[in-house]
């Protein structure tokens, strides 16, 4: 195979250039393509290690080789490339699609001369990249903020551009790239990811599937009334990922009751084990101070004042999920005088642990 002499960019070469000692046995180690191999389509950097040259007339020679035996399949990619140099930009966009093993050989004036093989491949491929496969939240380490994304290795690429689209909107933002199929997202709010495959600049057609930490959200309004409330009216609410349950302060598994507190006898939201009343499971209280989109870490309480319009995020403690409710109103009750309740919507984080909701308030 004729093959031409590459001349490497300036900005190129400069990032490739180094500089070498003297003294001791010559040597020289491939360092890319690495163990693990690599894929390419168009280019790649080949990247080498120079040890004790002693003359600035020293020159180095780049082959490529379908095994690691020199006396059979060596072809010659550049000679007498400078002794200081520490990698070449191969273009492998008419090489056959095989497996090439790297063979550098560094001269000096000595008449020494010393080489080494890449420890593994380079990957030509020209076949164009398919969908990244297998993406998921890992949930066992996804808590806080903090998101967890794993995928499938994808054939062919060499890296990675993870998207994320807030809200399931279908807006989608990028994230960043990553040579790893695993990414860490320290996440504004609840959303879906999704993960292209990348390689010289061409990408995978586009997401093969999609993975997220959309809460369940529940626009059905619900109302709790306060302890004045006639027998037969909901005073506590027991929240799941598939709709809530009303009832009153005799049940033993809701979550967050309502009744009148302090001085002022304002309707409160407590949690479900607060006394007087409460017989529930503990659910801890917080107003949001910032972010609809985002529990608050700490701040919580076993009661609360709520008003129409604010979000209140409740952290169910025995079993480590979040919910958010989003108060709608504090109706007076049709039948009975000073009795109030408190209605709202509410939205279930369905990871534990994870503290991230939608933007809606």
């Amino acid at each position: 195979m004729a093959m031409k002499r590459l001349l490497v960019p300036c900005a190129v070469a400069a990032a490739l250039t180094g500089c070498a000692g003297s003294g001791g046995d010559l040597g020289i180690t491939v360092t890319a393509p690495p163990a693990g191999g690599a894929v390419a389509d168009q280019s790649y950097i080949i990247a080498w290690d120079a040890e004790n040259v002693s003359s600035s007339q020293a020159y180095v020679n780049v082959y490529a080789d379908t095994d690691t035996d020199p006396s059979t399949g060596l072809v010659l990619l550049d000679d007498s490339i400078i002794s200081t140099a520490t990698g070449y930009l191969w273009n492998c966009s008419g090489w056959p699609a095989d497996d090439y093993y790297i063979r550098a050989v560094i001269h000096d004036y000595e008449d020494r001369d010393a080489s080494d093989y890449s420890d593994g491949p380079v990957t030509v491929t020209h076949e164009p990249l398919e969908n990244v496969t297998g993406l998921t939240v890992l949930t066992d380490s996804s808590s806080g903020t903090d998101v967890y994304l794993r995928w499938n290795p994808l054939y062919g690429a060499v890296t990675y551009r993870v998207f994320f689209d807030a809200d399931s909107t279908g807006d989608w933002l990028l994230l960043g790239e990553t040579e790893s199929a695993r990414y860490v997202h320290k996440a504004p709010g609840a959303g879906v990811y999704g993960v292209l495959g990348v390689r010289g600049g061409a990408t995978s057609p586009g997401f093969a599937s999609v993975a997220g930490t959309m809460p369940f959200v529940d626009d059905s309004v619900y109302t709790i009334w306060d302890d004045l409330a006639p027998a037969g009216f909901p005073t506590a609410v027991r929240f799941s990922p598939c709709g809530a349950t009303l009832s009153g302060y005799e049940v033993d598994d809701y979550d967050v009751h309502c009744r009148r507190a302090g001085v002022s006898g304002l309707v409160h939201l407590l949690s479900g084990d607060a006394p007087p009343l409460g017989c529930g499971r503990p659910t801890a209280l917080a107003l949001s101070t910032g972010s609809p989109s985002m529990a608050p870490a700490s701040g919580y309480a076993d009661s609360l004042p709520p008003a129409e319009g604010v979000v209140v995020f409740g952290r169910m403690e025995l079993a480590g999920f979040f919910v958010k409710m989003v108060v709608t109103g504090l109706p007076l009750h049709p039948t009975e005088p000073g009795c109030r309740g408190v209605s709202f919507r509410y939205e279930f984080q369905k990871i534990q642990g994870l503290r991230l909701f939608t933007s809606g308030s």
